[in-house]
């Protein structure tokens, strides 16, 4: 590190001419230069003239090494010799140390130097060499280029290289059109005189610095002189450049640097519009067969036009649904017809961001599609009647890149060219991709193990959409005076009636008073709301309507409902829930306010008062899930007389909780079809909170399965079995004999 460094300002951000360093004329001194924490540039004046010195750091012999000098005839004579360098020297050997002095040594010479007190910002010292090169600048500044540029490159090394070649440069030609692309190839279009057909490496100068490759055809340009023709080319960047951030192509030509100014009035092409462009110019440049094989491929990028039904040989694609899950990713469901293999890869791409499909979807039997293509062109020869898997289901993670930037399939075809297919996938939640993607598949078909394996179950495991939010709040009656826990009513499809319950709490005098929250999905307020309203007035309760954004189901509805209130405790219900006995609510308070903070359920039956739930426990080794409910289908009296007892999870279709907890564990996990595992998930992350279950035999409710109406029993099952799926790969390693806390065992 050089005295000073820290503390340097550059002058040529000061807007003050750069120090000439007296001392440094005179032959006594060097200027030092920091390029990065590993690299600086040494400016001085001598007689070295050779083009590799061996330095020697603060004077040290353990610390010597050769580098690269860049030399030239001082345009002014000096005394302390007729030429000036400028030496690259790497500093990582001085181990964070202070350089103080250089020595030089050539054959038998050697010269040693002080740095001066105060390091050069890069424009500093161009402006330096500039004063002393004169006439040799480009020389100066292609030599130091050359030695810049042939190591690894960093942001701050590729700063200092544009900054030499902006002031050493010459100017050729410029930029009249930029396109960009998705696959991160910028397309360029101008004219220039030194540039040569050929794959070169340039420099792109701009808002955000970069070093390209560049592949370059030339074509002729009669508009221009002689010496000048039009080019067009492909840049492929180390990192993403935007092409509006591109100010000019800094390219060694064949008499040295030059530099390609982009016009103030240049075209700037949208990725659907650039391969339009190319293909325009494609058949009047020339270039070697490599080059023009990719100017090829770049004119036959996607430009938003469906071009697979237009393939001379028998390929033809269809989509079926498309379905776009927030915090996820995306379903696709269709069929690909390729009898004769001609496709290699298929690809969803999306702006810079692509994920191969065919690597791991799942293939399906599609006669439909076999029969209504047989003997039909391109198909002539007819299609293999015992051969139906045409169809497929991929499930592709959320990509990167633009989020406005439209989807596609690209499929690779053997013979090198692409076809594309646009998509406009539906935005749907995680629950209703899955469910409408299982009800399209026969439940009988052999392939629906693995679409739910390798597709849903991965589908479902990373959902991460954001929680449930308050969409609207109406009170009723004197909702903010009421006392007490809140009791959380939470609505979602199944019920159609909520008057039952509501008026049990009525006539309750232990919930009369209590404030009573109904929360649900904004549209099953909009439908209840009315009813509940006038039921809140005839009975006088003291009730609150939430609606909710986002929620998906039952306790989705619970979780809104609790940020709705803040009271220390709540009391969550399903509004599908009545109780069996009077005394329910006091008996849960009574119990939860021994054992202080906690989670409390009742016993959950059937209306035969046969058990539906009666505490969760850790299963043993012999059974297929984790957790069991012990006394499931057992008659109601089988639990009378049992003493409070602590579960594995309590059941979150009625409980009491302290409210605070909920939200400490991030409220219930998405991800899940149903509620079933997705309270037992909630539990298991409340009980690593350290906050225990219980269950209450005395207090007993009634209710029904949480089960859709709406789809077949094979459905029903199938969710389970995916929800199953889902929690285990969530929870198998901690629900083990060894991880699992003692007390829930």
């Amino acid at each position: 590190m050089l005295p000073d460094e820290k503390e340097h300002t550059p002058a040529s951000r000061s807007g003050k001419a750069p120090e000439r360093h007296p001392m440094v004329m005179e032959g006594e001194m060097v200027v030092g230069c920091p390029i990065d924490d590993t690299l600086i540039l040494v400016l001085g004046i001598g007689g070295l003239t050779s083009e590799q010195v061996t330095v020697f750091l603060n004077g040290d012999p353990a610390m010597s090494l050769k580098v690269p000098l860049v030399s030239w005839h001082l345009k002014e004579p000096s005394p302390a010799g007729t030429h000036g360098f400028v030496a690259i020297v790497p500093t990582n050997i001085l181990r964070r140390r202070s350089l103080k002095t250089v020595l030089f040594q050539h054959k038998a010479q050697a010269t040693r130097y002080a740095f001066a007190g105060r390091a050069a910002a890069i424009g500093d010292l161009v402006a330096m060499v500039t004063d002393l090169a004169g006439a040799d600048l480009p020389v100066v500044i292609d030599g130091l280029v050359e030695g810049l540029i042939s190591g690894p490159i960093g942001r701050k090394k590729l700063s200092a290289i544009t900054a030499l070649l902006q002031a050493g440069a010459r100017s050729d030609g410029c930029v009249e059109l930029i396109g960009g692309s998705d696959e991160g190839e910028i397309f360029v279009q101008g004219w220039a005189q030194d540039l040569t057909p050929s794959v070169t490496r340039l420099l792109i100068s701009g808002k955000t610095p970069s070093i390209a490759e560049c592949s370059i055809s030339v074509f002729a340009r009669p508009d221009l002189q002689d010496q000048a023709s039009g080019f067009a080319g492909l840049l492929l960047a180390s990192e993403a450049v935007e092409p509006n951030d591109i100010e000019r192509l800094l390219f060694r030509g064949r008499r040295g640097w030059r530099f390609t100014e982009v016009y103030d009035r240049r075209v700037i092409a949208g990725n659907r519009e650039t391969p339009g462009h190319v293909r325009a110019i494609l058949p009047r440049v020339r270039s070697s067969t490599e080059i023009l094989l990719r100017m090829r491929s770049a004119a036959n990028r996607f430009d938003g036009a469906e071009t697979v039904s237009s393939l001379p040989f028998p390929v033809r694609m269809g989509i079926d649904n498309a379905y776009r899950v927030e915090g996820s990713g995306l379903l696709i469901a269709g069929w690909l017809l390729d009898p004769d293999s001609h496709v290699e890869a298929v690809k969803l791409r999306r702006h810079r961001g692509e994920a191969q499909l065919d690597g791991n979807w799942t293939r399906i039997d599609r006669p439909d599609v076999t029969r209504g293509f047989d003997n039909q062109p391109p198909f002539n020869a007819g299609l293999n009647p015992n051969r139906h898997a045409h169809g497929f289901v991929a499930f592709a993670p959320e990509l990167e890149g633009d989020s406005t930037a439209p989807f596609y399939l690209e499929l690779t075809l053997s013979d090198t060219r692409r076809a594309f297919m646009p998509l406009t996938p539906t935005r749907i939640t995680s629950r209703d991709a899955v469910v409408r993607q299982i009800r399209a598949i026969d439940p009988n078909a052999w392939a629906l193990r693995h679409i739910v394996d390798q597709q849903l179950v991965p589908l479902l495991r990373v959902v991460s959409r954001p929680a449930p939010e308050i969409f609207g709040v109406v009170d009723v009656g004197a909702f903010e005076e009421a006392e007490g826990p809140a009791i959380v009513i939470g609505v979602d499809e199944r019920v159609e009636e909520i008057a039952p319950l509501l008026t049990l709490l009525a006539l309750d005098p232990e919930t009369r008073r209590a404030p009573i929250v109904i929360a649900a999905a904004a549209e099953l307020i909009d439908r209840i709301g009315v009813h509940v309203r006038r039921l809140a007035n005839f009975y006088g309760l003291r009730l609150r309507l939430v609606s909710a954004s986002g929620s998906e189901d039952l306790y989705d509805a619970l979780e809104v409902g609790a940020r709705a209130v803040s009271t220390e405790t709540v009391v969550f219900l399903a509004a599908s829930l009545l109780p069996r006995n009077n005394g329910w609510f006091h008996k849960l308070l009574a119990a939860y306010h021994d054992r202080e903070a906690c989670v409390l359920s009742p016993t959950l039956a059937y209306e035969d008062d046969s058990i539906r739930w009666a505490g969760t426990w850790v299963a043993g080794s012999q059974s297929d899930r984790a957790l069991i409910s012990r006394y499931a289908g057992y008659p109601i009296d089988a639990v009378t007389g049992m003493g409070t007892t602590e579960v594995a999870t309590a059941t979150f279709e009625c409980c009491v909780l302290p409210r605070d907890a909920l939200f400490s564990v991030g409220g219930f996990t998405r991800g899940y079809l149903g509620t079933h595992e997705k309270g037992l998930d909630l539990g298991l992350k409340l009980k690593q909170s350290g906050l225990r279950s219980y269950w209450l035999p005395s207090a007993q409710m009634l209710g029904t399965d949480d089960i859709s109406v709406s789809d077949k029993a094979s459905t029903i099952a199938l969710i389970e079995r995916i929800d199953r799926q889902v929690f285990d790969s969530r929870w198998a390693k901690i629900l083990t004999k060894d991880g699992m806390p003692s007390e829930v065992k």
